[in-house]
């Protein structure tokens, strides 16, 4: 919250300098207001295989939201902008039933409202700089949009492009702004989280060589209170992680690519006595065939512990094996999975359809406190953005089947809908 003090304070100081200004006006008479309509539900079946699933089994939840954002024109370099967003539970599920006794999914069923942006940003030359709280999307630090409203942070980023064909991000980050604001529970997991020591990271992504993207970040932060970033949480003393990906087409008459990421977390405590290292590798080849898109991809995560994922409620981020229920991001984890994406020529449609198959060592199940050895799942998922008349509107729907190694009943069917206007 002192990074958004300090923006308002450089508002009224650039106005004290040049209020009498005719610009000054004309950059809050040509700002742009933006804005979005949400509506989001979720359902999950009942299922023995808990632990795998939750928060999501038995879920029966249904909400609306709806986020303004207006920034100001240009003014020698500056922008101020401003968001808020606003959710309501729409009463759906039954608070006195089910698993655990809620077909409650606490995620999607937040009524409040959030200021969720208020920063000053400043461009010079080719790059430029934000202060104060803003939405963050590097694949180590990302606002999650997978509920109606969206995590934010209050951080410092400066955007550079000045090196040929080389982009870097430099962030800093005060404190996570969590979805829930004043409809939180007396929860770790949905308070927000202040960073006494701060948060701090470097983010590349450079394409000097023909056909080839490279992209990597590196995070750190020293807290001396546990990150309750569910489904992975860091215990007090802060950790590194590292990622890098490469991208490469092959000079082929066809579209083929191969990708590989190395990804790699230093816990200061670790989970796991003597454990302090979390090591993901991923490999992922891909093509297009007749316009249908496909790939295969696999991940391995070793047995000491947990990778950490992407920090702001989106644990698999850097994972092409990434799926709507499970997580490859567990010990000891080795994770397979097939895609294929198609448009069916229909303008602003787009269906793909993944399955992924889990292994999991004995001591990685242990190391992890999660079980997805023998684990399947299969998603389908149906993106369609409207035009003409209705352009602005669009609609998903992601579901996911999933069978698991457990006694009782093992399968699990969990799907989302989102309905959204963009203007």
């Amino acid at each position: 919250m002192k990074l958004v003090k300090l923006s308002l304070v450089g508002i009224l100081a650039l106005g004290s300098c040049a209020y009498a200004s005719d610009n000054l006006a004309e950059a809050f008479k040509n700002g742009k207001t933006m804005g979005s309509l949400r509506f989001v539900y979720t359902t999950g079946s009942d299922t023995d295989a808990a632990a795998q699933t939750r928060p999501v089994d038995n879920a029966n939840v249904g909400s609306v939201a709806v986020e303004l954002r207006y920034t100001t024109d240009n003014f020698y370099g500056f922008k101020l902008g401003l968001g808020t967003q606003s959710a309501h539970d729409l009463g759906f599920h039954d608070k006195d039933a089910g698993n655990g006794g809620v077909e409650d999914d606490e995620r999607n069923s937040v009524s409040t409202t959030l200021l969720s942006e208020a920063y000053i940003q400043y461009s010079f030359l080719k790059s430029d700089i934000k202060v104060g709280r803003q939405k963050i999307k590097t694949p180590l630090i990302m606002s999650s949009s997978a509920f109606a409203l969206e995590d934010s942070f209050d951080a410092v980023v400066l955007s550079m492009n000045e090196l040929p064909n080389t982009f870097v991000k430099l962030i800093y980050v005060q404190e996570w702004q969590m979805r829930y604001g004043s409809d939180a529970r007396n929860t770790p997991t949905q308070k927000d989280m202040h960073f006494k020591k701060g948060l701090y990271s470097l983010f590349f992504k450079n394409q000097s060589i023909k056909d080839l993207t490279l992209d990597g970040q590196y995070l750190t932060t020293n807290e001396k209170e546990k990150i309750w970033d569910a489904p992975v949480f860091v215990p007090a003393g802060g950790y590194d992680e590292y990622y890098l990906q490469a991208k490469y087409k092959l000079p082929l008459d066809f579209p083929l690519f191969i990708a590989m990421t190395y990804a790699k977390a230093n816990y200061e405590n670790p989970t796991v006595a003597s454990n302090d290292d979390a090591t993901l590798y991923g490999f992922k080849i891909s093509s297009e065939v007749s316009g249908v898109k496909l790939d295969a991809a696999y991940t391995t995560m070793d047995e000491e512990a947990n990778f950490p994922g992407t920090f702001g409620h989106v644990p698999d981020a850097v994972v092409y094996t990434d799926m709507l229920t499970n997580n490859a991001i567990f010990a000891g984890i080795d994770a397979y999975s097939l895609g294929a994406s198609y448009g069916f020529g229909v303008a602003g449609l787009n269906t793909s359809l993944k399955y992924a198959h889990y292994d999991q060592s004995a001591e990685g199940i242990t190391n992890a406190g999660m079980d997805l050895d023998d684990a399947d799942e299969v998603n389908i998922d149906i993106k369609y953005a409207f035009s003409g008349a209705l352009k602005g509107l669009s609609t998903r729907f992601w579901a996911g089947y999933g069978t698991y190694d457990v006694s009782g009943e093992d399968d699990f069917t969990y799907a989302r809908f989102y309905l959204a206007y963009n203007f």
